[in-house]
């Protein structure tokens, strides 16, 4: 019986260390601008808010829709949107926050992802290349990024020989996994991690009928599910619910509740090299 395994890209399949540099720079240069502030005054606010936030993890994350929807550490892209707000609250701008949530996780988001590089994990193309259209692995990329520029990245990586142009059919941008949908009572409100003192919210409806879909058009269930991300809260949360096995590909920013937690259950892994999925989605 054939698996689906469904892989985020940015910061699974990618380094977002590495590739978020230029979105930071060109996002905290539009905040300035929106701010009145200079770019040298933005920045040591940014260094300061990123130092509080990464000494007291617990009481900081991605805020949507008023609700914390996921850590705020684990990549660049997740760190702007707090110290975002932080600054914004310094010099008393944009306090509606309909407002804040359109122009941080709208706007400004939408025109610096583009300003990100390409940079690879080690073993990428090798693994992808290995897993191919056909095998027993069936693989999609389900990610919040848009569609083309994830289907970029693969051509990238599949080379000039478009090694990798079947998976650049089977990306999924913009599954909204932050997105909680309060009347969808189809799962619980949310689940605990011990050592995080706050609730991981499930109700991601948009994420799981992407994911429902896949596993329809192949005549599979929830049990046949592989799920490898580098975030729990937005990637794996939901997906482990329904009775998916579930990997985070762990960097250095990934919080020890979400590796204790994986590393304890059987459906759960920690995984910090690409050569790693196979052997794991298939175990």
């Amino acid at each position: 019986m054939p698996r689906l395994l469904v892989l985020d890209f940015d910061g699974t399949v990618t380094d977002a260390e590495r590739e978020g540099a230029p979105f930071r720079e060109g996002y905290l240069s539009d905040i300035a601008t929106l701010t009145g502030l200079s770019r040298d005054e933005v920045e040591e606010l940014a260094r300061r808010f990123e130092a509080e936030i990464a000494a007291d993890p617990q009481s900081h994350g991605w805020m949507y829709g008023g609700r914390i929807v996921a850590p705020a550490t684990v990549d660049p892209y997740l760190r702007i949107m707090p110290v975002a707000r932080k600054i914004f609250d310094e010099v008393g701008a944009f306090s509606r926050e309909q407002d804040r949530t359109h122009l941080l996780d709208g706007i400004l988001y939408k025109y610096n992802y583009p300003k990100t590089e390409i940079a690879f994990r080690d073993g990428g193309a090798e693994v992808l290349g290995a897993l191919g259209p056909d095998g027993d692995l069936l693989t999609y990329v389900v990610t919040n990024s848009h569609t083309d520029a994830v289907q970029h990245k693969i051509r990238v990586l599949g080379g000039p020989g478009g090694a990798l142009d079947w998976l650049v059919d089977r990306v999924h941008g913009r599954a909204k996994k932050y997105v909680i949908h309060d009347d969808w009572t189809a799962v619980p409100e949310s689940m605990t991690l011990p050592g995080l003192g706050r609730p991981v919210l499930l109700r991601r409806q948009q994420y799981h009928d992407v994911i429902a879909a896949l596993l329809d058009r192949h005549g599979l269930g929830w049990s046949d599910l592989v799920v490898v991300g580098d975030i729990f809260e937005l990637d794996l949360c939901l997906p482990f619910h329904m009775g998916a096995r579930v990997a985070v590909m762990a960097n250095a920013h990934t919080p020890a509740y979400e590796t204790d937690f994986l590393r304890g259950h059987a459906r759960g892994g920690v995984l910090t090299h690409m050569d790693q999925i196979p052997a794991f989605a298939r175990g």
